[in-house]
């Protein structure tokens, strides 16, 4: 990945990864529009394994939606929501190799 990105790109990355509330808010923001289903709660951590699938099929039983077609929309946000986390995931495993000057200790404080 990292030879997609210029220095400054990694260096940007790498700090948007170790702001974590930054990280799982914008994480938040990408999951919500894929499930479509408020299921993402102010300052909890979000939870890719809960989804808005199950209200799409619970909607079925009033609704004569085909059991192929609600197939193809759970597969579809499986794989969106596989492929965020995959992206995630990889978006912390750029580091840009230079050290940063703060985090040396001053014993005078």
């Amino acid at each position: 990945m990292k030879e997609h990105l210029s220095e400054l790109e990694i260096v940007k990355v790498e700090a948007f990864c170790a702001d974590e509330v930054m990280y799982e808010a914008v994480k938040k923001v990408i999951l919500q529009s894929i499930y479509v289903q408020g299921v993402n709660i102010p300052d909890k951590k979000s939870d890719p394994l809960k989804n808005g699938a199950f209200s799409m099929v619970s909607l079925s039983t009033n609704n004569p939606i085909p059991d192929e077609v609600i197939g193809q929309q759970l597969r579809a946000q499986w794989a969106g929501v596989n492929a965020l986390e995959n992206g995630m995931r990889e978006l912390k495993n750029i580091k840009s190799g230079i050290e940063s000057p703060y985090d040396e200790v001053n014993e005078a404080i």
